[in-house]
């Protein structure tokens, strides 16, 4: 409010309260993600991979911290370890928590250091170093307890302590492993094996450009099919991050239906939980249209259930995203769908 400005210690109150709001809603998307994984729910696209160009996109999710921190970081990476097989979103998960604990937990002025290595002819090795605080012995074996922040919880890094915990899980996910080396006032070493991919043929690149800069695909439309108006303007303000996209909004399942096949959308966003039809009615009518059968369909829902899922899956959705809207998920998935695409309009 122009007319009646926050004062300064007002403006200060306001920062904490959204701290911590950004602070739960962390600490909510990280329990729904192991809450997914450990039911079986999370489903992994694997195939062939950049790492360079994944490691990039880490690296600039992460770039404003470790420069305001003075963090200097360094790579060495074996030209024979670039190819990987693996979920892209999912890795991309795995080296932006691991990078950001290199961050977070370093010393002012320190240093980052990520290395790759091949092992043999089956499997390639990412280990992220920093020079921070390190970890005792107690604290290793404790290391991938849910919830165990090591004691760093009574210091003034924020952190949900299950992190590390989920990085483990969807490493082995994709047939690997995640261990960690570590000395007390040293530094540690975080340790990604992974299956490599020898083939360079059918390599998917990977956008090395992080959410909030301009991706390089044209003008696309999304659809977004939900009846709520506070959850509509929220996608509005996401998207904001795209100007190329055009949101259009639909109320009810009926309305979305009928404006879809009116005017295809690259990409259908879809509530399962309709005023006027759930979600799985939806999706089986769009699929019966021609101008909408293979439109792709990600779901965002507040239902989580793993059996919901499932048949969401079942049904052919392309991705089932969980409210809150983990903002830096949802954009990947639509930028790995919209940049595949061709301009239809515009």
């Amino acid at each position: 409010d122009r007319e009646h400005p926050l004062s300064q210690r007002q403006q200060g109150w306001m920062m904490q309260v959204q701290q911590a709001g950004w602070h739960l809603l962390e600490m909510i998307n990280d329990t729904l993600d192991l809450s997914r994984i450990e039911s079986g729910a999370i489903k992994l696209t694997v195939e062939s991979l950049s790492l360079p160009d994944l490691l990039a996109w880490a690296l600039a999710m992460v770039h404003n911290d470790a420069e305001q921190r003075g963090l200097s970081v360094t790579r060495a990476l074996h030209p024979d370890a670039a190819l990987v097989l693996a979920d892209a979103t999912r890795l991309k998960q795995v080296l932006t928590n691991l990078l950001s604990n290199a961050v977070k937990y370093n010393i002012e002025h320190g240093r980052i250091h990520i290395a790759t290595r091949v092992l043999g002819p089956d499997y390639l090795e990412l280990a992220v170093t920093d020079t921070g605080l390190g970890m005792s012995e107690q604290q290793l074996a404790a290391m991938f307890e849910p919830f165990n922040r090591l004691g760093r919880e009574h210091s003034a890094t924020e952190g949900t302590g299950i992190g590390l915990v989920i990085c483990k899980r969807l490493v082995e996910l994709m047939g690997g492993t995640l261990k960690v080396r570590s000395t007390k006032d040293e530094g540690s070493s975080f340790i990604v094996t992974l299956p490599r991919a020898v083939e360079p043929s059918g390599v998917r690149p990977v956008r090395d450009t992080a959410p909030g800069l301009p991706p390089e695909y044209r003008k696309r439309m999304v659809h977004y099919i939900e009846d709520n108006e506070t959850n509509a303007e929220v996608m509005r303000g996401i998207l904001a991050q795209r100007p190329q996209v055009e949101l259009l909004v639909s109320m009810t399942g009926q309305a979305g239906i009928a404006a879809a096949r009116a005017h295809p959308p690259h990409v259908i966003l879809l509530d399962m939980h309709l005023p006027d039809m759930n979600g799985m009615d939806v999706l089986n009518q769009l699929r019966k249209h021609h101008e909408t059968a293979d439109t792709p369909v990600v779901v965002v829902s507040a239902d989580a259930l793993p059996l919901h899922m499932e048949a969401a899956y079942q049904q052919g959705v392309y991705r089932y995203l969980t409210k809150p809207v983990n903002v830096p998920e949802l954009l990947c998935v639509l930028d790995e769908l919209l940049d595949v695409m061709e301009t239809r309009f515009g």
